[in-house]
């Protein structure tokens, strides 16, 4: 099964993010399902990785295309660096990209 995280949510990222706050990492994952999700590492909290979830409710926030959740990185959260992407092995869905 998949690495079960503790949620980040997304308004934390973004309208609530602390002041010199900076996201380190990110990962996006693909579930068997074929939809996709986003997992991050911020400066303000310890270390670890995040499921990215919807603005104010607790639940991970899913895409149906890689494309999406990669433009929702960069131009949502501001983020420039590396986004690893992995896909889930066996889903050769074409798309899910």
């Amino acid at each position: 099964g998949r690495m079960e995280l503790e949620l980040i949510l997304e308004r934390e990222l973004t309208s609530q993010r602390p002041p010199g706050g900076t996201i380190t990492d990110v990962h996006v994952c693909q579930h068997d399902s074929g939809k996709w999700h986003i997992n991050v590492r911020v400066s303000w909290r310890r270390a670890g990785l995040f499921h990215v979830g919807l603005y104010d409710k607790k639940r991970i926030r899913l895409y149906k295309k890689a494309a999406s959740a990669i433009r929702h990185v960069i131009i949502g959260y501001g983020y420039e660096g590396v986004i690893h992407v992995h896909p889930c092995p066996g889903v050769q869905d074409e798309t899910a990209f």
